[in-house]
Order: structure tokens, then C-alpha cells, then sequence
């Protein structure tokens, strides 16, 4: 599993400082993502992550030696393992009913038949950053779901349906009955 990591590094002495890193921490990376599991693959996936993590920012290691860098390295197997457990226990299926949808031309123009400009974005200042966030992304910086959803770090349908969410958000907000 080293090989494949090292390849992810471009400089003999960051290739050196991971492999470092590995040797030294990687049992006590184990043993604090154990901690979060009590499962011995859960923990080995966590710890592959982090690892990968840390061979991506590895520039960011100056000693590999320090406790600097056992900290960082024991971090960051501990939020992998946190990061993994939260994934796992927060899978819900939201069903998407196609009939309440809200397209987006009907969303504009709802919002700015009924509202001046200043109302829609001091509106959209207000939600929640669930929503004003991926809407954000979506209708401003023109970003593809699929690329919204892998920058949040959510599944694909949790992005479309916190954008539906916040539009109908907005509409509530805003005044706007929705099925005019």
C-alpha cells in the first residue's frame, strides 16, 4: 500500500518525509481510529484515508519527526474515522417527487414578479447555509451538481434536494405562493 501512496507524491524528499510518517504512525493511526470503530476494517479504511490526505498535503510537514506531525497525523485519522462513521450512520433515502418539483423558470419567475431585487438577495442572505450554499454555487457560479456535490462532500441527491428545499425557503420568505 506504500507504492501506491508514494505515487501520489512528486519529490524524493516528500516521498521521504511520507514514508517516514507511515512507519512511524501508522499503528497509533489505527489505534485512534479504532477507538471511534472497535472495527478492525472500518478503522483500516479511515486510516487509508488519511493517509491519502496526508500524502496530498504533505508539503505542509517540515519534521516528520516532530510532535507537530504526530498530532497532525493522529487528527487526521481520527477525523477520517469520524468522518466515515457520520457517512455510514447518516445515509437517509429522500424519495424525489417530480410532481412538487419547482423548475427553475418558475422559480424566477415567481421571485421577481412578486419581489425587487434587493428583497431576493437580502432573502437569500437569510437561509440557512444548508440551502444559501449550494444555491449559491448552483445559480451564481454556474457549478454542476455532480461538482457541488463532491466540493460539499454530500451525496448528489442530498445537493438537489437542499436546492429544492431552499427554493421553496425562498418562496415561503419572499411571500411568493408557490403554485402561481
Amino acid at each position: 500500500m506504500l507504492l501506491f501512496y508514494l505515487s501520489l507524491i512528486e519529490t524524493e524528499e516528500d516521498k521521504s518525509k511520507f514514508e517516514i510518517l507511515y512507519y512511524e504512525y501508522r499503528e497509533r493511526m489505527f489505534s485512534s481510529a479504532f477507538d471511534v470503530f472497535e472495527n478492525k476494517e472500518d478503522a483500516e479504511d479511515a486510516v487509508h484515508n488519511a493517509f491519502i490526505g496526508i500524502a496530498n498535503n504533505i508539503k505542509s510537514i517540515d519534521d516528520p519527526y516532530s510532535k507537530a506531525s504526530l498530532s497532525y497525523v493522529i487528527k487526521a485519522s481520527k477525523n477520517s474515522a469520524i468522518n466515515i462513521y457520520n457517512k455510514n450512520n447518516k445515509i437517509v433515502k429522500v424519495e424525489f417527487d417530480e410532481k412538487y418539483y419547482i423548475s427553475d423558470d418558475e422559480f424566477f419567475d415567481s421571485v421577481f414578479s412578486e419581489s425587487s431585487y434587493n428583497e431576493v438577495v437580502s432573502a437569500i442572505t437569510n437561509l440557512k447555509d444548508t440551502y444559501k450554499i449550494p444555491m449559491y454555487y448552483y445559480y451564481v457560479k454556474e457549478l454542476k451538481l455532480k461538482e457541488i456535490s463532491k466540493l460539499l462532500g454530500v451525496n448528489l441527491s442530498t445537493v438537489k434536494s437542499r436546492i429544492y428545499k431552499g427554493k421553496k425557503e425562498l418562496l415561503k420568505m419572499l411571500g411568493v405562493n408557490e403554485n402561481e
